[in-house]
């Protein structure tokens, strides 16, 4: 740590930058591309999943469709009949080949069949050496095999004819008298490849990257692109794990290139599989990071490019400063330096020169002040010697005024004393408010010498509030006000009420009065411009409100309210501090 202390600035700056926020950039947008690089693997997957899946669901759709078609006729009555019944005639017999060669012609209308064949058991219905066959004939045929020692409903197989890559495909159907449980023929269709493959479009033209549908023995069934065309899948190395599960998705190395494969099962143990290449799904990544990379490049360049021409700048107004400080400390006092633009460091550039000026400023004053420093003690201790004068000068008084039996005079300087006393407060400004209720007191007191009986002065105050501070001399000035106006058409008799508590931790005094009161005009005007006019109403009130504003800011409020004939009331609010009020 005490060697950082020692870096200069520049260089600080410089590896701030670099620590705090070009390698932390740096790690963020390898943790980014490392994440895109892993969603982009997951949704490349999820669209070959896709891609499988609703090439599969095409293929059973067809699939589905062929043995449909060989339920229908299985179950046709007219087919059943003619195949089972006993014929007494050959024209029985060509009538029945006629309804069931207008079955096949309509339904081979709809579905492309190389051939539609019936091998019956009746001995009594001969053949017609296409469509109607003996059912021991079919035991010849390369599909029947199949047939054998297996019980389910329908039977596909693949035959290939020389070199012909693409096979035909036989789908068979045993016909069951379902009374008696007894077989008594074969429905048989032979399909070419392009009648189950046909119109289903390479889902992958767009990609570099081919599909191929093969039977469970691994021969090609199809082959987009013609990818391998001819040869065993399951013998294939890249291909061998394909037939390990249902379905799935792996990835391998073919023809030197990272290939993503993804595979299906159907219901007849076709596999579907898509194989495309890494590199083609992941171009427009492979771009992104390129595009970040140099982006990456270019920001740590220009971040050092700025930072430094920046840094050199700051520095440079930095190294002027500090010399011309020293040049103020070694005694050039008033020295100014340039102020640059508007940034912190115009501002300590702007609080330098203030503080040069002011400081030359203050040496010039403070050298005139000396000459005067001595006249003005002498005037603080006259200071200090005027109110004691005043109190032995009042007590003079109210001795001589006993000595020729005048308790008017006596009480009323008495009254004065304490008065003055109260408000000179030892030279401090502030007192509690039970001193302030006292120095109002007294000034009631000299009041009712002068009028006695006129003046009905009532206290509502909460014990709590006597330990408050305040300004001194705040209630005197607004009861001297109402006694001075309200009360003129009364020859001065009249009522106050002087009522104090705690609000919120602010002290709360409400001084009303019953006098005549005043208009909305004057009132609104009376704390503005008191002061003015010959009778100068309310200069006491604005003396306060202005003292009182000065002093405590916009934490205190004074308020007024007042009506022709009603009174006039006065509210002050004076903030306390939190924790101060001790019950007394």
């Amino acid at each position: 740590m005490r060697h950082w202390y020692k870096v200069r600035l520049l260089q600080k700056l410089i590896m701030i930058i670099i620590f705090f926020l070009i390698i932390p950039v740096l790690i963020i947008g390898f943790y980014l591309f490392s994440t895109s690089l892993s969603l982009a693997q997951k949704e490349s997957r999820e669209m070959l999943e896709k891609v499988a899946y609703q090439l599969n669901e095409n293929i059973e759709y067809r699939i589905i469709g062929y043995q449909n078609i060989l339920m229908q006729m299985a179950l046709d009555p007219r087919i059943t009949t003619t195949l089972t019944q006993q014929y007494h005639s050959l024209e029985e017999e060509v009538i029945a080949l006629q309804q069931i060669n207008s079955v096949v012609s309509r339904i081979r209308a709809y579905f492309p069949m190389k051939k539609v064949q019936f091998y019956k058991s009746n001995p009594s219905l001969h053949e017609d050496g296409g469509v109607i066959l003996n059912l021991n004939k079919a035991v010849s045929q390369k599909w029947y095999p199949a047939m054998e020692g297996v019980d389910q409903q329908f039977y596909w197989y693949f035959e290939w004819k020389g070199d012909d890559v693409q096979p035909s495909l036989h789908v068979s159907k045993w016909l069951v008298d379902y009374l008696t449980n007894e077989k008594f023929g074969i429905i048989h269709i032979e399909v070419t490849n392009l009648a189950l493959f046909d119109q289903l479009s390479n889902p992958l033209e767009f990609k570099k990257g081919w599909t191929v549908i093969a039977d469970n023995d691994g021969r090609a069934l199809m082959n987009y692109r013609d990818k391998y065309a001819g040869d065993n899948v399951k013998e294939l190395p890249e291909l061998q794990q394909v037939y390990d599960a249902k379905q799935g998705w792996y990835s391998t190395k073919i023809d030197g290139k990272q290939s993503m494969v993804v595979f299906e099962t159907n219901r007849l143990n076709w596999k579907i599989v898509t194989v495309v290449s890494q590199e083609e799904l992941w171009q427009k990544l492979q771009l992104v990071k390129k595009a970040a990379v140099t982006v990456s490049i270019l920001f740590v360049v220009l971040t050092f490019v700025v930072l430094f021409s920046f840094g050199r700048r700051i520095t440079k107004r930095l190294n002027s400063l500090i010399r011309n400080m020293r040049k103020v400390r070694d005694g050039d006092m008033g020295l100014t330096v340039r102020v640059h633009g508007n940034d912190e460091l115009a501002d300590v550039e702007e609080e330098f020169n203030n503080m040069s000026i002011r400081l030359e400023k203050s040496l010039r004053e403070i050298s005139e002040a000396r000459s005067s420093a001595e006249a003005e003690k002498l005037r603080l201790l006259q200071a200090q010697i005027n109110p004691h004068f005043l109190y032995n000068t009042l007590a003079l008084v109210k001795s001589m005024a006993m000595d020729v039996g005048s308790s008017e005079i006596s009480g009323t300087v008495d009254a004065m004393a304490k008065f003055f006393r109260l408000a000179l407060n030892r030279g401090g400004d502030i007192l509690s408010f039970k001193e302030e209720l006292e120095h109002v007191r007294a000034y009631l007191e000299i009041h009712e010498w002068r009028y006695p009986g006129r003046l009905i002065t009532v206290f509502e105050v909460e014990e709590e509030t006597l330990s408050c501070d305040m300004i001194k001399i705040t209630l005197q000035p607004i009861i001297e006000n109402a006694l001075q106006h309200a009360f003129i058409r009364t020859g001065g008799r009249g009522r106050i009420l002087v009522r104090a508590s705690l609000q919120d931790d602010k002290l709360c005094i409400t001084i009303a009065d019953d006098g005549e009161g005043m208009t909305p005009d004057k009132l609104n005007a009376l704390l503005e411009n008191a002061s003015s006019g010959k009778d100068r109403i309310g200069f006491g009130i604005y003396n306060v409100n202005e003292r009182l504003k000065r002093h405590y800011g916009e934490t205190y409020s004074l308020t007024i309210e007042s009506a022709v004939g009603r009174g006039t009331s006065i509210r002050l609010l004076i903030p306390q501090q939190s924790g101060r009020f001790v019950q007394i």
